[in-house]
């Protein structure tokens, strides 16, 4: 959600694939990564972001760009 914040995102601005890997998961290490997908699946549960079929694209969602 920061990355989002800090590029002032609006509801249906897309974190890419790229952006995703850049920004979060080279920064992961293996003890993160099962934390990390915990927090992706509250934040999709919550309404706060939408995951592409892709698995990795990243969509905010009116509710999550109201957050900030």
């Amino acid at each position: 959600m920061n990355w989002f914040k800090s590029s002032r995102a609006q509801a249906g601005h897309i974190m890419t694939k790229q952006d995703v890997i850049s920004a979060v998961l080279k920064k992961l290490d293996s003890k993160q990564d099962r934390s990390f997908q915990i927090a992706m699946d509250e934040l999709k549960h919550d309404g706060m972001i939408d995951i592409k079929e892709d698995g990795v694209t990243v969509v905010l969602t009116q509710k999550g760009a109201e957050k900030f």
